[in-house]
């Protein structure tokens, strides 16, 4: 059993023609967003830098290495900086707890009862990353002949 070409290249030429129309439709519904048309729906005149920034693929990946230089200099400088202590009595036990505003660890090296486990973890997931994107072997930064 063959298809019948006929229904299928009639289906394909509508297919086209409303995919024109349609092709239409939406063009004037994006440029109503950029604010291209006005209510009356005349074009108004701009270039195109005033509706959006332009940029080419390597500006875009400098960019994005820049930003995150940025965030690994700012982890790295959080890691550098010290947190001032903060003293606290346990009510129930008596016990004099000295925690650290930074790490929020306790003189026994114990987080607060209030501080959760997953978030625990996932402060050491944060500053493993951040050394490990940090810390360069000697061999790879002395060049080495092959």
């Amino acid at each position: 059993m063959g298809r019948q070409n006929r229904s299928r290249k009639r289906r394909d030429e509508m297919n086209k023609i409303k995919k024109e129309r349609y092709d239409a439709k939406e063009l004037i519904r994006l440029k109503k967003t950029l604010g291209l048309l006005d209510a009356d729906g005349k074009e108004i005149k701009m270039e195109i830098g005033e509706v959006a920034e332009i940029k080419t693929p390597k500006e875009f990946k400098r960019a994005m290495k820049s930003k995150e230089e940025r965030e690994l200099m700012y982890e790295h400088q959080e890691s550098l900086e010290k947190g001032q202590p903060v003293v606290q009595v346990n009510e129930n036990t008596g016990v004099e707890h000295v925690y650290n505003s930074k790490t929020l660890k306790d003189q026994f090296g114990n987080y607060p009862a209030w501080f959760k486990k997953k978030k625990t973890a996932k402060r050491l997931r944060k500053k493993q990353h951040a050394q490990k994107k940090n810390f360069k072997q000697a061999w790879t930064t002395v060049n080495v002949p092959l």
